[in-house]
């Protein structure tokens, strides 16, 4: 459906907005969120979501492993009478690998969708820059299609002890062995396993990736955002400008219906944090210096008009002059 807002060349101001929103209040907001800049801060919010999801399984994933390691310190742990054996725990670790790989493979498709629709320059130089372990990349898009497609990746316990230093540490490996048994890997990937020295060590190769992961898309939003600047500073106002009317006709509305026994005073925790409280309260009692204290610390988006403040001005019984 389009919007009023639509119909209308840019710049829009602040008269087009608000005869939109008195046309059909519903549509202003999804038409700016349709402007080029509304595109993009949209689609680097739903990467955000996608980054966080990644980040937060692996996260979970690493803790699984760490707290195996703790709790399987104590000699009961491996009592048969334990409900939550190795196994237990090797389950868990499986179930939140599956995660892992899952959400990475998302991750990829949909930055990769971002930087096409919205023509970004830089990520591929950007990727071979900070993911300099050849292959960890490949092995990790494949693991997830291995898992898919093949079977869940059979992985076990390894628990080293230094006796030397008195430390004892906590592995969950999958073998080489049963990871060359299927033959879908591609090349870079197949190199990678090939060279281990060892089982893959999920612990190692997520803490890794993880840390190359969140330098690149720290670079990736801040040069979506450097490179598309003009576009959301267009969106934002618009969307400030919008949030402002609103914000008016909220306080209008308010202020317009409270009752003259009314004591304001009683109200302003709802909507003051307590250090704003106290700077209102530091100001003479019901006084315009009290009233202005209170508008610049509720009006955020500078909608507040001497119509606005002289109704505000009542509420504190404070005489309005003129």
């Amino acid at each position: 459906m389009t919007g009023y807002l639509d119909t209308n060349p840019h710049p829009w101001n602040r008269e087009q907005i608000m005869a939109a929103m008195t046309q059909n209040f519903t549509q202003v907001q999804p038409s700016i969120d349709k402007t080029p800049g509304g595109k993009i801060w949209n689609d680097l919010k739903g990467l955000d979501d996608t980054v966080w999801i990644f980040y937060t399984s692996i996260s979970e994933l690493i803790d699984e492993i760490c707290i195996f390691g703790e709790r399987s310190k104590a000699p009961e742990f491996w009592s048969l009478s334990n409900e939550k054996t190795a196994e237990h725990y090797t389950r868990e670790v499986k179930r939140k690998l599956y995660y892992c790989t899952s959400s990475l493979m998302t991750l990829v498709d949909i930055a990769r969708n971002l930087d096409k629709r919205h023509n970004v320059k830089g990520p591929e130089t950007k990727r071979a820059e900070i993911f300099t372990t050849t292959g960890l990349h490949d092995f990790l898009q494949d693991l997830r299609n291995f898992n898919t497609h093949w079977r869940i990746a059979e992985a076990n316990w390894s628990i080293n002890y230094d006796m030397e230093n008195g430390t004892r540490t906590s592995h969950f490996q999958i073998s080489k062995e049963d990871l060359l048994a299927w033959s879908g890997w591609k090349a870079n990937a197949k190199k990678y396993i090939q060279e281990l020295d060892g089982s893959v060590d999920l612990y190692e190769i997520l803490t890794k990736y993880r840390k190359q992961a969140q330098e690149y898309y720290t670079w990736h939003k801040g040069t979506v955002i450097d490179q598309n600047a003009p576009a959301l500073q267009q969106y934002f106002e618009y969307t400030k400008t919008h949030e402002g009317l609103r914000q008016y006709q909220k306080w209008n509305m308010i202020l317009s219906h409270v009752k003259s026994d009314t004591n304001p005073y009683q109200y302003l925790a709802k909507f003051l944090s307590p250090s704003q409280i106290e700077t209102v309260l530091s100001c003479p009692h019901r006084s315009e210096k009290q009233v202005d204290a209170l508008i610049r610390a509720v009006d955020t988006y500078e909608i507040c008009d001497i119509k606005l403040k002289n109704k505000l001005m009542k509420v504190f019984s404070v005489p309005v002059s003129g």
